[in-house]
């Protein structure tokens, strides 16, 4: 199926079933700190040192992919609170996205933690990476500083540490789009086919920008995009894409 298409269709499903709502900064943040900011534990890290490269693998992610089965990585963005570990989905008894509503211990909490879907390939050539916009300004609640121009000229790394080491990226982009819409549809892509898709991506994430980057994007590289929900619009999404570096 054409890489345009099926992204169309599957962003159409997984956008009605992505639900949003926003924490009450009043309530219900009781010990988001210490659950959601990673913390060192004892257990986890047993391994020596000398069994991975400092500089290319983190020992401390590489004891989060031995202690939890999801876990694909650990994801910071400069500039923001955002320092999480990323999971990948499951469905849980209901048939809900199993992240929405667990944290990376797998521990109820409605704040849920960044995910990316069950079947997406965390080494394809684009990976989306979801949470809640929650208003106590946990998981991708900062996304939205990337509107301000002086911030996004200012920031703009994002980190992704993975078994295979860092990878680096840096924000083009930002979008404010309504889940089926008409507008750039973020959910479903995976790897181009061609430089055309590739082209045709950014032609699309471009067109439908808030703000973006005048920086050359030379093509042939990955890309990152760090979904959460948008208020402005019914069922609005805010997509901010990042390349690699």
């Amino acid at each position: 199926m054409d890489i345009r298409i099926m992204a169309a269709v599957e962003g159409l499903l997984f956008g009605v079933s992505m639900f949003c709502f926003m924490l009450d900064r009043n309530g219900g943040a009781e010990g988001l700190k210490s659950k959601y900011v990673y913390e060192r534990e004892a257990s986890s890290y047993e391994k020596a040192a000398d069994e991975c490269d400092q500089e290319m693998i983190n020992c401390e992610v590489l004891n989060l992919y031995s202690q939890y089965e999801d876990f694909v990585g650990f994801l910071t963005v400069d500039g923001t609170s955002i320092a999480y570990p990323v999971m990948r989905d499951r469905t849980d008894s209901s048939g809900n996205y199993y992240y929405l509503t667990h944290d990376y211990r797998g521990e109820d909490d409605r704040s849920g933690c960044p995910f990316i879907r069950r079947s997406a390939d965390i080494d394809g050539d684009i990976v989306e990476i979801y949470a809640h916009n929650n208003s106590n300004g946990t998981m991708f609640a900062d996304l939205v500083k990337f509107e301000n121009e002086e911030f996004f000229n200012r920031y703009g790394r994002v980190t992704l540490d993975t078994a295979q080491g860092k990878r680096e990226y840096r924000v083009i982009a930002v979008l404010d789009v309504e889940v089926g819409g008409g507008e750039f549809n973020y959910f479903g892509w995976s790897n181009f086919a061609s430089d055309e898709d590739e082209a045709f991506f950014l032609d699309e994430v471009y067109g439908s920008a808030v703000i973006s980057s005048d920086a050359f994007v030379p093509g042939g590289g990955s890309y990152l995009m760090l979904v959460t929900c948008e208020y402005s619009h019914q069922n609005g999404r805010r997509v901010v894409v990042a390349v690699s570096m």
